[in-house]
């Protein structure tokens, strides 16, 4: 099977939502009159491609793999290089109306939703494809206010087409009315889309499912605390087939990198257990493994051999300098404090004086690396820390931090994670695809929404050990997590690691309410600050960009409202 290729007359652009090859052709909408352009069934197709390309990775640094630095906006993560994000200056603290945070992007895409919307009627083609077409451009343009609604709360509800977003002068929406839309638009369309397709023009796999429109209101429910609703959704895509990806066997190359030192192994079979979670976990990501996976419910896809236009750009922008990455986004300690131990516990990391003195001024000795000795499988497949081995990608490799070096990490470590070692020679030249939504947060979803709904029960613990199990680890302790408040604990945990550096972290910290708490100022592994933060409740919601203000005057009142 093939991903969708956009191509057109001046632009290439990228399709998503698939795990196969992307093959789909292009218009550009500004290019063509609208009286001599919706003339058939193609013609309606092309447009509606064109509207896919809201998660292209080329797309103002606001969707793709740039949700990555979503977590550099969090504590998970430091995003050291201000022009390439917004994350340093709103993990700093420094958050005013010069930032736009997507919010110009998100409504020239609106615009193309709605004239879609508004003109497929003109083309004559059967009408149960243009059902189906009018079905993904609701869901694509509900996603856009979603986005919208949980950064900036209040915005225009625009529903029909228009000539300029920035001249459109009109008076934002409740927050609450924006996200009871975006719910209604996608119920709707979920019952006009496909489990599944089969293939070729019109049908090429990686389209919008209903699964992936039930997947968004699962995620739209839990940002907006209704548990029953998330339950019941988050069931409803548990039950489409979905599952987590696996490898049932491992290989020689799996088990190249001696983790002897870091992990006890009390016999063969778990050895095996380790090396076949580790491998399950970190090759989930793998362009490889996107054709076999029945995880990834929704996706940005990415090709080779386009450098800096549409390869996954997480591979010059994770590894170190010795690998050829930039380290512009990276954990921080309090990321690598919080993977659990080997024996599914919390882990107690030693005090911030203490690691720098065991580091030994980037010579480490044994104290230092018994911090990660017998750790939770996805650090070692994530987490890129001092003596940390990674032949995968450069045969024999292991990590030693180049403490003060250029495009090296402030904080001591790199991502591995959601890099494919089969792309390392050009920058920006990955072609796996960036998971937007994968079968796991719909575990987790489920298991978050039904604690705080009704307290611990069995099918939260299986949801969890679900994800934990595929890591190599033990399931969750029934006994010392067995009220709302404890599980609710892990539950947060594992949501943390589970989907660290995928952008929800962000998210979450918000509206759990706990910003306030974990923005903190963050530190090196010799103890020196790397960034001084600054944490303020208004920034639960960013502020609209000036531009915006200066030509739409009547957010200016919903903006003094959020505190700007």
């Amino acid at each position: 099977m093939k991903k969708i290729l956009y191509t057109s007359f001046i632009i290439f652009a990228l399709y998503p939502f698939s795990s196969c090859k992307k093959s789909l052709d292009l218009v550009p909408q500004d290019q063509v009159s609208s009286a001599t352009f919706w003339t058939s069934a193609n013609d309606a197709r092309l447009e509606l491609n064109g509207c896919y390309t809201y998660f292209s990775v080329n797309n103002n640094f606001t969707t793709g793999y740039y949700y990555a630095y979503d977590d550099g906006g969090s504590d998970n993560a430091f995003a050291q290089y201000p022009w390439e994000s917004n994350a340093t200056s709103i993990s700093a603290g420094n958050v005013d109306a010069t930032l736009d945070q997507g919010y110009k992007t998100r409504y020239s895409f609106i615009r193309r939703f709605n004239y879609f919307l508004d003109n497929i009627d003109k083309a004559p083609m059967d009408a149960t494809l243009k059902k189906r077409f009018i079905a993904e451009a609701r869901v694509l343009r509900a996603y856009a206010y979603f986005e919208l609604a949980r950064i900036f709360g209040p915005v225009p509800l625009l529903k029909n087409s228009y000539v300029d977003p920035l001249t459109t002068a009109v008076a934002p929406t409740p927050e609450a009315d924006v996200i009871a839309f975006v719910l209604s638009e996608l119920q709707s369309a979920a019952t006009d889309l496909p489990a599944t397709y089969a293939g070729g023009i019109n049908n090429e796999t990686g389209r919008v499912t209903t699964g992936a429109a039930w997947a968004i209101i699962a995620r739209v429910q839990l940002q907006y605390g209704k548990w029953a609703d998330a339950v019941a959704s988050s069931q409803k895509v548990m039950g489409m087939g979905y599952e987590l990806f696996r490898k049932s066997t491992i290989t020689a190359d799996d088990m190249k990198d001696d983790y002897s030192s870091f992990v006890t192994f009390a016999d063969d079979n778990d050895k095996q257990k380790f090396y076949k979670g580790l491998a399950s976990y970190e090759q989930q990501f793998w362009a490889a493994n996107e054709q076999s996976s029945k995880e990834i419910i929704m996706a940005s896809q990415n090709v080779s051999n386009s450098s800096y236009e549409f390869g996954n750009g997480l591979r010059t922008l994770f590894p170190p300098s010795d690998l050829g990455g930039w380290s512009s986004i990276t954990p921080t300690q309090e990321l690598v404090d919080a993977y659990w131990d080997r024996s599914g516990n919390m882990f107690t990391p030693p005090t911030a004086s203490a690691r720098a003195t065991t580091y030994n001024n980037g010579s480490p000795n044994a104290a230092y690396v018994s911090e990660f000795k017998n750790r939770d499988t996805r650090l070692y497949a994530s987490i890129l820390f001092p003596s940390s081995p990674w032949g995968a990608f450069n045969t024999g490799y292991a990590f030693t931090w180049g403490k003060g070096g250029n495009n090296n990490s402030k904080t001591g470590y790199n991502f591995r994670k959601l890099v494919d070692p089969a792309y390392t020679t050009a920058d920006w030249d990955g072609a796996q695809d960036f998971a937007i939504i994968r079968y796991a947060e719909i575990l987790l979803t489920y298991a978050e929404a039904k604690n705080e709904l009704s307290g611990p029960d069995p099918s939260i613990y299986a949801a969890l050990n679900d994800i934990r199990d595929r890591a190599g680890m033990p399931a969750v302790s029934q006994t010392l997590n067995n009220t709302k408040e404890t599980l609710r604990d892990v539950i947060h945990n594992e949501r943390r690691i589970e989907l660290a550096a995928e952008g929800q972290r962000f998210f979450d910290i918000r509206r759990w309410n706990v910003a306030k708490d974990v923005m903190k100022n963050i530190y090196d592994i010799t103890n020196n600050i790397v960034q001084e933060r600054s944490w303020q409740s208004k920034f639960v919601l960013l502020p609209y960009p000036q531009s915006a203000l200066d030509h739409n005057p009547k957010l200016k009142p919903a903006q003094t409202a959020k505190g700007y």
